[in-house]
Protein backbone atom coordinates (compact mmCIF):
# COMPACT_ATOMS: atom_id res chain seq x y z
CA UNK A 1 0.00 0.00 0.00
CA UNK A 2 1.49 3.33 -1.06
CA UNK A 3 1.47 6.10 1.51
CA UNK A 4 0.62 9.74 0.62
CA UNK A 5 4.36 10.48 0.75
CA UNK A 6 5.06 7.62 -1.66
CA UNK A 7 2.38 8.87 -4.01
CA UNK A 8 3.96 12.32 -3.99
CA UNK A 9 7.38 10.82 -4.75
CA UNK A 10 5.85 8.66 -7.47
CA UNK A 11 4.28 11.72 -9.06
CA UNK A 12 7.65 13.50 -9.01
CA UNK A 13 9.33 10.50 -10.64
CA UNK A 14 6.70 10.29 -13.36
CA UNK A 15 6.95 14.01 -14.04
CA UNK A 16 10.75 13.78 -14.22
CA UNK A 17 10.61 10.85 -16.62
CA UNK A 18 7.99 12.59 -18.76
CA UNK A 19 9.66 15.99 -19.08
CA UNK A 20 9.68 17.43 -22.60
CA UNK A 21 12.65 16.35 -24.68
CA UNK A 22 13.91 19.90 -24.94
CA UNK A 23 14.49 19.96 -21.16
CA UNK A 24 16.37 16.68 -21.07
CA UNK A 25 20.14 16.41 -21.12
CA UNK A 26 22.24 14.79 -23.82
CA UNK A 27 19.71 15.03 -26.64
CA UNK A 28 21.12 13.83 -29.94
CA UNK A 29 19.53 15.10 -33.14
CA UNK A 30 19.65 13.06 -36.30
CA UNK A 31 17.96 13.45 -39.67
CA UNK A 32 16.38 10.37 -41.22
CA UNK A 33 13.82 9.81 -43.99
CA UNK A 34 10.26 10.00 -42.72
CA UNK A 35 8.63 6.60 -43.41
CA UNK A 36 5.17 8.23 -43.48
CA UNK A 37 6.14 10.37 -46.45
CA UNK A 38 8.29 7.95 -48.39
CA UNK A 39 7.68 9.81 -51.67
CA UNK A 40 8.46 13.19 -50.21
CA UNK A 41 11.90 14.55 -51.03
CA UNK A 42 11.98 16.44 -47.75
CA UNK A 43 13.41 14.82 -44.61
CA UNK A 44 12.08 14.84 -41.09
CA UNK A 45 14.29 15.69 -38.16
CA UNK A 46 13.91 13.18 -35.33
CA UNK A 47 15.25 13.72 -31.85
CA UNK A 48 16.62 10.63 -30.10
CA UNK A 49 16.87 10.98 -26.35
CA UNK A 50 19.90 9.21 -24.94
CA UNK A 51 19.38 7.65 -21.49
CA UNK A 52 20.94 9.62 -18.66
CA UNK A 53 21.51 8.73 -15.03
CA UNK A 54 18.83 11.22 -14.03
CA UNK A 55 16.19 9.75 -16.36
CA UNK A 56 17.18 6.18 -15.57
CA UNK A 57 17.07 6.92 -11.85
CA UNK A 58 13.61 8.48 -12.09
CA UNK A 59 12.26 5.42 -13.89
CA UNK A 60 13.90 3.03 -11.41
CA UNK A 61 12.44 4.97 -8.48
CA UNK A 62 9.00 4.87 -10.13
CA UNK A 63 9.17 1.09 -10.53
CA UNK A 64 10.45 0.73 -6.97
CA UNK A 65 7.47 2.62 -5.55
CA UNK A 66 5.07 0.58 -7.69
CA UNK A 67 6.61 -2.72 -6.59
CA UNK A 68 4.09 -4.81 -4.68
CA UNK A 69 4.61 -7.81 -2.41
CA UNK A 70 7.46 -10.21 -1.90
CA UNK A 71 6.41 -13.07 -4.13
CA UNK A 72 8.68 -16.05 -4.77
CA UNK A 73 9.50 -14.90 -8.31
CA UNK A 74 10.51 -11.37 -7.34
CA UNK A 75 14.25 -12.07 -7.25
CA UNK A 76 14.15 -13.84 -10.62
CA UNK A 77 12.19 -10.97 -12.14
CA UNK A 78 14.28 -8.19 -10.59
CA UNK A 79 17.66 -9.71 -11.46
CA UNK A 80 17.01 -10.27 -15.14
CA UNK A 81 19.99 -9.02 -17.16
CA UNK A 82 19.64 -5.38 -18.22
CA UNK A 83 15.89 -5.01 -17.58
CA UNK A 84 15.52 -6.33 -14.01
CA UNK A 85 14.77 -3.65 -11.40
CA UNK A 86 17.63 -4.63 -9.09
CA UNK A 87 19.97 -5.06 -12.04
CA UNK A 88 19.15 -1.56 -13.29
CA UNK A 89 19.39 -0.16 -9.76
CA UNK A 90 22.77 -1.79 -9.18
CA UNK A 91 24.14 -0.51 -12.48
CA UNK A 92 22.85 2.98 -11.69
CA UNK A 93 24.56 2.95 -8.28
CA UNK A 94 27.80 1.58 -9.72
CA UNK A 95 27.92 4.31 -12.37
CA UNK A 96 27.16 7.02 -9.81
CA UNK A 97 29.81 5.57 -7.50
CA UNK A 98 32.41 5.77 -10.27
CA UNK A 99 31.72 9.49 -10.71
CA UNK A 100 33.31 10.37 -7.37
CA UNK A 101 36.77 9.71 -6.01
CA UNK A 102 36.56 7.29 -3.12
CA UNK A 103 33.23 5.91 -4.35
CA UNK A 104 31.09 7.91 -1.90
CA UNK A 105 28.01 9.36 -3.62
CA UNK A 106 26.95 12.76 -2.21
CA UNK A 107 23.37 13.19 -1.03
CA UNK A 108 22.72 15.89 -3.62
CA UNK A 109 23.69 13.50 -6.42
CA UNK A 110 21.45 10.73 -5.06
CA UNK A 111 18.58 13.21 -4.89
CA UNK A 112 19.28 14.47 -8.39
CA UNK A 113 18.92 10.93 -9.72
CA UNK A 114 15.91 10.08 -7.48
CA UNK A 115 17.94 7.44 -5.65
CA UNK A 116 17.08 9.01 -2.27
CA UNK A 117 13.57 7.58 -2.70
CA UNK A 118 14.88 4.01 -2.65
CA UNK A 119 15.75 2.34 0.65
CA UNK A 120 19.47 2.55 1.42
CA UNK A 121 19.74 -1.18 2.07
CA UNK A 122 18.03 -1.99 -1.23
CA UNK A 123 20.53 0.25 -3.06
CA UNK A 124 23.43 -1.44 -1.28
CA UNK A 125 22.18 -4.95 -2.08
CA UNK A 126 21.61 -4.09 -5.75
CA UNK A 127 25.13 -2.65 -6.00
CA UNK A 128 26.54 -5.78 -4.37
CA UNK A 129 24.66 -7.94 -6.87
CA UNK A 130 25.99 -6.26 -10.02
CA UNK A 131 29.52 -6.17 -8.59
CA UNK A 132 29.34 -9.92 -7.89
CA UNK A 133 26.90 -10.86 -10.64
CA UNK A 134 28.85 -13.78 -12.14
CA UNK A 135 29.37 -15.52 -8.79
CA UNK A 136 25.82 -14.73 -7.68
CA UNK A 137 24.21 -16.21 -10.80
CA UNK A 138 26.36 -19.36 -10.50
CA UNK A 139 25.31 -19.69 -6.87
CA UNK A 140 21.63 -19.28 -7.76
CA UNK A 141 21.95 -21.87 -10.54
CA UNK A 142 23.46 -24.43 -8.14
CA UNK A 143 20.85 -23.77 -5.45
CA UNK A 144 18.02 -26.27 -5.17
CA UNK A 145 16.03 -24.14 -2.74
CA UNK A 146 16.10 -20.80 -4.54
CA UNK A 147 15.93 -17.34 -2.98
CA UNK A 148 13.21 -14.71 -2.80
CA UNK A 149 15.37 -11.65 -2.17
CA UNK A 150 18.88 -10.30 -2.51
CA UNK A 151 19.12 -10.22 1.29
CA UNK A 152 18.64 -13.99 1.48
CA UNK A 153 21.02 -14.59 -1.42
CA UNK A 154 23.73 -12.37 0.05
CA UNK A 155 23.48 -14.08 3.44
CA UNK A 156 23.57 -17.58 1.91
CA UNK A 157 26.65 -16.74 -0.14
CA UNK A 158 28.42 -15.27 2.90
CA UNK A 159 27.75 -18.47 4.89
CA UNK A 160 28.92 -20.67 2.02
CA UNK A 161 32.11 -18.65 1.55
CA UNK A 162 32.82 -18.84 5.28
CA UNK A 163 32.39 -22.62 5.28
CA UNK A 164 34.63 -22.97 2.23
CA UNK A 165 37.29 -20.81 3.86
CA UNK A 166 37.08 -22.90 7.04
CA UNK A 167 37.51 -26.13 5.05
CA UNK A 168 40.56 -24.70 3.27
CA UNK A 169 42.14 -23.75 6.59
CA UNK A 170 41.44 -27.22 8.00
CA UNK A 171 42.93 -28.91 4.94
CA UNK A 172 45.98 -26.67 5.12
CA UNK A 173 46.46 -27.57 8.79
CA UNK A 174 46.19 -31.29 8.02
CA UNK A 175 48.87 -31.04 5.34
CA UNK A 176 51.37 -29.55 7.78
CA UNK A 177 53.49 -32.09 9.71
CA UNK A 178 52.52 -32.23 13.36
CA UNK A 179 55.15 -31.13 15.83
CA UNK A 180 56.32 -33.89 18.14
CA UNK A 181 55.37 -32.64 21.58
CA UNK A 182 56.59 -35.75 23.38
CA UNK A 183 60.02 -35.46 25.04
CA UNK A 184 62.76 -37.07 23.04
CA UNK A 185 64.46 -39.96 24.79
CA UNK A 186 67.98 -40.93 23.99
CA UNK A 187 68.22 -44.31 22.34
CA UNK A 188 71.98 -44.46 22.92
CA UNK A 189 73.27 -47.04 25.37
CA UNK A 190 75.06 -45.83 28.55
CA UNK A 191 78.67 -44.94 27.83
CA UNK A 192 81.41 -47.21 29.13
CA UNK A 193 85.12 -46.62 29.76
CA UNK A 194 85.95 -48.33 26.50
CA UNK A 195 83.53 -46.25 24.40
CA UNK A 196 84.71 -43.02 26.05
CA UNK A 197 88.33 -43.95 25.44
CA UNK A 198 87.68 -44.79 21.79
CA UNK A 199 85.73 -41.56 21.27
CA UNK A 200 88.53 -39.58 22.93
CA UNK A 201 91.13 -41.15 20.62
CA UNK A 202 88.95 -40.38 17.58
CA UNK A 203 88.49 -36.78 18.66
CA UNK A 204 92.20 -36.29 19.27
CA UNK A 205 93.04 -37.75 15.90
CA UNK A 206 90.42 -35.69 14.06
CA UNK A 207 91.54 -32.52 15.83
CA UNK A 208 95.27 -33.28 15.49
CA UNK A 209 95.75 -33.19 19.26
CA UNK A 210 98.52 -35.17 20.96
CA UNK A 211 97.01 -37.88 23.13
CA UNK A 212 99.84 -37.44 25.67
CA UNK A 213 98.74 -33.83 26.29
CA UNK A 214 95.27 -35.08 27.12
CA UNK A 215 96.75 -37.76 29.39
CA UNK A 216 98.76 -35.18 31.33
CA UNK A 217 95.69 -33.01 31.74
CA UNK A 218 93.71 -35.98 33.05
CA UNK A 219 96.51 -36.81 35.52
CA UNK A 220 96.55 -33.24 36.83
CA UNK A 221 92.77 -33.33 37.18
CA UNK A 222 93.04 -36.62 39.12
CA UNK A 223 95.67 -35.20 41.50
CA UNK A 224 93.30 -32.36 42.41
CA UNK A 225 90.56 -34.73 43.52
CA UNK A 226 89.83 -34.96 47.24
CA UNK A 227 89.86 -38.32 49.10
CA UNK A 228 86.07 -38.30 49.13
CA UNK A 229 85.91 -37.66 45.36
CA UNK A 230 88.46 -40.41 44.78
CA UNK A 231 86.29 -42.79 46.79
CA UNK A 232 83.30 -41.84 44.68
CA UNK A 233 85.27 -42.36 41.47
CA UNK A 234 86.25 -45.87 42.64
CA UNK A 235 82.60 -46.68 43.41
CA UNK A 236 81.59 -45.58 39.92
CA UNK A 237 84.39 -47.63 38.37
Amino acid sequence: MLTPSDLSDLTDCIETANKPQTNRKFIMTRTTPNPTFANNANTDTQKVVLPTLELEGADIARLYLLEVGHDAKRLTRNTKPVVGLDTRLGNEMRTLKAEFEGGRIPTWRLTECQMHIIDKRRRSEALWFVENEVEARKFIAKSKKGYTSLSALQKAMAVANKKASSKDDTASTKDKPKADASPKTSEAKPATKDTIFKELLAICKASDVNIMDIAEMLMLEAEMLTPEELADEKKVA
